[in-house]
């Protein structure tokens, strides 16, 4: 009987070569640094004061010296051309913060935003304690809303929503606005705005 001889071929294995590297990840963005300079700061703060004062010496040239009195107007212009730079700063700012979005994603820095909004909210309403209550510039706010509320029930007697003389409304409806700007606006000149320029100069 023959045998064959079969020859087998023994085929060499073929080395593994190893996973390519993975591709290079993009530098991170590191976040714009999004500050104001204190000089800006002092800057806004300096033209909200001048601004609530021109309401308030307005309010006082009215009712001094009637609606007619050229003063009136002109500590209207002086609060509304003092109101051109804060708007000009808060413009400013919000650009920053819409360039920053594009560039780390809008989506993302959106959705990154709401969150740390929703956190902070809760932070801030469970540090509404007494110990709050007693900070003057909260104390200063709560009051200049009691006086908005004034301006507004002077609105409803202007409107004839509350139930008066109709000889009587216009004076009590003015008397009720002038007592509402006037506190608001002394809450915020005297107070408000001071603390805030306190702490800034306060901080590092």
């Amino acid at each position: 009987m023959a045998v064959a001889e079969v020859a087998i071929e023994i085929l060499p294995q073929q080395q593994q070569q190893p996973p390519p590297p993975p591709p290079p990840q993009p530098p991170a963005v590191a976040p714009p640094n999004l500050s104001v300079p204190r000089v800006l700061q002092y800057l806004y703060l300096l033209s909200a004061w001048v601004a609530c004062a021109g309401v308030a010496a307005g309010t006082v040239a009215r009712r001094a010296l009637g609606d007619s009195s050229p003063l009136v107007y002109g500590f209207l212009k002086v609060s509304i051309g003092a109101l051109v730079f804060p708007a000009l700063l808060i413009l400013v700012f919000a650009l920053r913060v819409l360039r920053a979005m594009l560039a780390v994603g809008f989506r993302r820095s959106l959705r990154t935003h709401a969150r740390e909004i929703q956190i902070q909210a809760t932070k801030i309403f469970r540090a509404l304690t007494w110990k709050v209550l007693q900070d003057p510039i909260v104390l200063a706010w709560l009051a200049s809303l009691l006086f908005i509320l004034l301006l507004a029930a002077s609105v409803l007697v202007f409107v004839g929503l509350l139930p008066m003389e109709e000889s009587r409304r216009e004076r009590i409806g003015y008397a009720l606005s002038d007592v509402g700007v006037l506190g608001a606006m002394a809450m915020y000149c005297l107070i408000i705005i001071p603390s805030f320029a306190l702490k800034i100069w306060r901080s590092k």
